[in-house]
């Protein structure tokens, strides 16, 4: 999506104003979809697991919750329902509906926020139909580096994001999503661009 919209900002700007002639306030306007685009997917990544891996390696296994009862799922609104998470899992996803735990005002995932980790394997059909539509786009998952908590009542903090490509997965067998890692992303607040005016 980042590519498309990408893509559609040049050719938008190219067609009107011609190549190296564009306004600042739509080159703004442009950058700024562009990297607005940032919709996650609730799969929990440690930041130990990307620890010197460079982009287009192959993880074995981008699933791994670490508390108790946590096997790698995140809820983004708090709901352990294996629909929601199937729900979550089905692009375009829908982490809009993120609710930060400790703070119910914040709705954006930023990082340096938490986020509730989903019990449970989770290997319904609709999980894995979403996981078999996910192999043919890149997603952007949150990498956590501190936990607390357990069950239905462990949290998740974000201290980056990351693109992959999900090569395939084994559930409930090995508990192992396999994906190549693309590269951090940026997403969250900080990603707003400043106000400009014309």
């Amino acid at each position: 999506m980042r590519e498309i919209l990408g893509w559609r900002c040049s050719l938008f700007t190219d067609r009107i104003f011609g190549r190296g002639v564009i306004p600042i306030l739509l080159l703004v306007l442009c950058f700024s979809s562009h990297a607005a685009d940032c919709s996650l997917y609730p799969i929990a990544l440690s930041s130990q697991t990307l620890t010197g891996v460079q982009p287009g390696t192959v993880v074995n296994n981008i699933m791994n919750g670490k508390q108790p009862g946590n096997f790698g799922w995140l809820t983004w609104a708090g709901s352990p329902s294996v629909p929601t998470l199937a729900a979550s899992l089905t692009p375009p996803g829908n982490s809009d509906t993120y609710v930060n735990p400790d703070n119910p005002n914040d709705r954006v995932l930023s990082v340096g926020d938490w986020v509730q980790g989903k019990p449970g394997v989770s290997n319904s059909k609709n999980v894995r139909d979403a996981l078999d539509a996910l192999k043919a786009v890149d997603i952007v998952v949150p990498v956590w580096d501190q936990t607390l908590g357990q069950g239905n009542n462990a949290d998740y903090r974000v201290a980056a994001f990351a693109r992959m490509r999900l090569i395939g997965y084994n559930l409930p067998g090995q508990s192992r999503i396999t994906a190549r890692f693309l590269g951090y992303a940026s997403c969250g607040q900080e990603n707003q661009a400043p106000l400009v005016q014309a």
